[in-house]
């Protein structure tokens, strides 16, 4: 017997494809102009597994505990293991060759592999809720799930990148959970029906402004071939960076040359103005329309709930609106060259059998930090090191110099790393570093 496909499903089967399509063009066009058609289609096909892990993993859990809460539906059966199986699909997909790609490939084909696993999602999942409910939920679901593919497919690249243990799992649980947590946030609403008109706009667009971030600073990193020519990982690069960095702002000062033009946020683009006008005016619209004739919005849409009605016709085109305007608006450049004024230092005091040397660190990073040196030494030396912060002192902390080097100019430098991370040292680090920036942001502006 042949079942008639109605039109309500094909409507939202086509709604899911322009979805889909529409937001590949503004990440394809946005960010990564150059693709492989074979690459993408491999990325569709990845989400396809993935989908399917997430209906083996749901129906596991669902023989376990079949009658779980809302929070555990949202977040655990729904979020979790929808993000996990993504994470597999982009693992599986990057696995063999990842030294070849870089952090933005990861974005790339994480947003495609996330889309497509929305799109599959969407139609296996079609729930019959109304029409309209489900339009709602396809042009919310199917972006929020191509976002964090792009945020997991980043994160995951840095996991294969680094070497470090504690940058390797930390960076992939932190932008995992940070999916996870969104989407579950998402899914809350969806279920409990709580406050869609606030928490769609907010998922989406804080989703849209973490990937802007991540993808501006995925600009300055270098793929993995070159990191292996360099015979450094992802955190001893981004260490050393730092320091360069610091570095390159005190021999500005001394050469009177101002880094004050390298600016956070760039000018958009015509075409992003364009567009950003073009999806502001229906938003505009349909407010008047809303407040003018609200009749004439029932007699055409009566099936249309108020709630339905403002989120579809007035947040999301504002929403869209917003993301054409701020897309590609973080300057890649400020996270590499710009300085925002005298930045904080801890002096150091390297101790080596009968050697003692004293030196600064610009940076720390969990264990892990860079600091110049007079000499050069032996990889893999035992040392300890007091670091000084303000009057405090640490006394006595075991460590290793994993590498030394000398620099053009003849320079050494060593690549340190602590046996355990010195939790009292970076609260007191960061907290000092935050009034510092505190003052640079604002009292200096204040006092010009």
């Amino acid at each position: 017997m042949i079942t008639q496909i109605s039109i309500p499903s094909l409507v939202i089967f086509f709604i899911n494809l322009v979805t889909l399509a529409f937001y590949y063009s503004f990440y394809r066009f946005h960010f990564y102009r150059f693709t492989e058609s074979f690459l993408q289609y491999t990325a569709l096909a990845f989400s396809i597994f993935s989908a399917g892990i997430a209906i083996g993993l749901q129906s596991l859990l669902l023989n376990w505990l079949p009658y779980g809460g809302p929070y555990w539906n949202a977040f655990i059966l729904s979020s979790f293991v929808e993000e996990f199986a993504k994470l597999v699909g982009i693992y599986m997909f990057f696995r063999k060759n990842q030294d070849e790609f870089t952090v933005t490939d990861g974005i790339f084909y994480g947003l495609v592999l996330g889309g497509g696993f929305g799109l599959v999602e969407n139609i296996l999942y079609f729930i019959n809720t109304g029409l309209w409910s489900q339009v709602l939920r396809s042009i919310t679901a199917l972006p929020i799930h191509m976002m964090n593919g792009g945020l997991v497919g980043a994160y995951l690249m840095m996991f294969l990148f680094h070497k470090n243990p504690i940058f390797k799992w930390g960076k992939l649980a932190f932008g995992f959970f940070i999916c996870v947590g969104i989407h579950g946030f998402y899914n809350l609403s969806i279920f409990q029906e709580i406050d869609l008109l606030i928490v769609l706009p907010a998922c989406i667009l804080s989703l849209f402004f973490l990937l802007e971030l991540t993808i501006a600073k995925s600009r300055i990193l270098v793929p993995g071939h070159i990191l292996n020519l360099m015979n450094m990982s992802m955190e001893e690069y981004e260490i050393l960076s730092r320091h360069n960095r610091h570095e390159g702002w005190i021999q500005n000062i001394q050469k009177h040359i101002s880094t004050s033009g390298i600016k956070l946020l760039q000018y958009p683009n015509l075409r992003h103005l364009f567009l950003t006008v073009f999806f502001l005016f229906p938003g505009i619209l349909s407010i008047y329309l809303l407040f003018d004739s609200p009749e004439w919005i029932s007699q055409k849409f009566p099936d249309l709930e108020l709630q339905d009605y403002f989120a579809l016709f007035v947040m999301y085109p504002i929403v869209l609106s917003l993301m054409f305007f701020f897309a590609g608006i973080l300057n890649p450049y400020f996270f590499r060259d710009r300085m925002l004024a005298v930045p904080l230092f801890s002096s150091v005091d390297l101790h080596v059998g009968n050697i003692e040397e004293n030196s600064a660190i610009f940076h720390i990073q969990a264990n892990m930090f860079y600091l110049p040196t007079s000499q050069m030494f032996p990889d893999n030396t035992q040392v300890k090191f007091d670091l000084w912060i303000g009057l405090d002192c640490f006394v006595g902390l075991p460590g290793t110099i994993l590498w030394c080097r000398e620099n053009e100019e003849g320079n050494c430098g060593a690549m340190c790393q602590l046996d355990t991370i010195p939790y009292p040292f970076l609260i007191k680090w960061h907290f000092l570093r935050f009034k510092q920036n505190f003052k640079n942001l604002f009292l200096r502006k204040a006092m010009v």
